[in-house]
């Protein structure tokens, strides 16, 4: 079972950038210590971490070790690696259910495995971390989730191309695994200088 790591806002603080916040939501939801908090003058080094954290910590708790075991499973792919790094954490089973529009937020998705509410080709899965596949089937129990809320959440951001979606029952089908072109973030850095970091 997952636990919530921080508070879902307490992330923002550790960018040193300007944002209201990570994920790119409502207004309503910014953080009002993020916006007054003073800035230092940022290092070589402060600039790469800072482009680490904003795109690891967009995946909410995605763990460090994970995170280093994703970077060098990219590294040794003969595509580009930020595609194939995108592709990797985008094919997660939390990523997939927040892509769909289906909840609001990563830890909502979070809470929907862990209750048990999510299956994967008739297999109930309580792991956040499930590789999907192409042409797995991921259905959500429907009496935890709504069209209401779905329509809401289509106001913020689309559904990408790679998802199909069932709003009938409720299922999504993986197509094909994304690359860094065709996925959406809020914040717009040099994700490519990631695996400087490591180095």
């Amino acid at each position: 079972m997952t636990k919530r790591l921080l508070s879902k806002y307490s992330v923002c603080k550790k960018l040193k950038n300007q944002y209201k916040n990570l994920w790119g939501l409502k207004k309503k939801d910014s953080c009002r210590s993020v916006l007054t908090k003073k800035r230092k003058r940022p290092t070589q080094f402060g600039k790469l971490l800072d482009i680490k954290q904003s795109f690891k910590l967009f995946y909410s708790n995605l763990g460090e070790n994970i995170f280093k075991r994703n970077i060098r499973l990219s590294l040794r792919s003969p595509s580009k690696t930020l595609d194939k790094l995108t592709s990797v954490v985008e094919s997660r089973l939390d990523s997939v259910i927040f892509r769909s529009c289906f909840v609001v937020s990563f830890q909502e998705a979070r809470q929907l495995i862990n209750h048990r509410f999510i299956t994967v080709n008739n297999i109930c899965i309580t792991s956040a971390n499930k590789r999907i596949n192409k042409g797995d089937i991921i259905k959500i129990n429907n009496y935890c989730i709504s069209k209401k809320v779905f329509l809401g959440v289509l106001t913020t951001r689309s559904v990408p191309n790679y998802l199909e979606l069932d709003l009938k029952n409720f299922t999504i089908v993986f197509l094909w695994d994304s690359n860094f072109k065709n996925t959406y973030y809020p914040i717009k850095m040099n994700y490519s200088n990631i695996t400087r970091y490591y180095k």
